[in-house]
């Protein structure tokens, strides 16, 4: 079974490093979801509390992140 030098990970057919530019793709990814999760409780409620402010930003980043992993973009 044939390790990745760099990762060391599986060398499959699919196998892809975690390089610099993908891993800021994956943040820019995160802040857009982090955004929409802010902007999604704004417009929802009138005047929110903190913690469902925090709670929802984490929320759609974590969505964002899951969706784009499992649709692989």
């Amino acid at each position: 079974m044939a390790t990745c030098p760099k990762c060391g990970g599986y060398l499959g057919t699919n196998h892809r490093c975690w390089g610099a530019r993908r891993q800021l793709k994956t943040v820019g990814f995160g802040l857009a979801g982090g955004l929409a999760g802010l902007a999604a409780v704004f417009l929802l409620a009138d005047r929110p509390s903190e913690p469902l402010v925090l709670v929802t930003t984490l929320l759609g980043v974590v969505l964002t992140l899951a969706v784009r992993q499992y649709a692989r973009f």
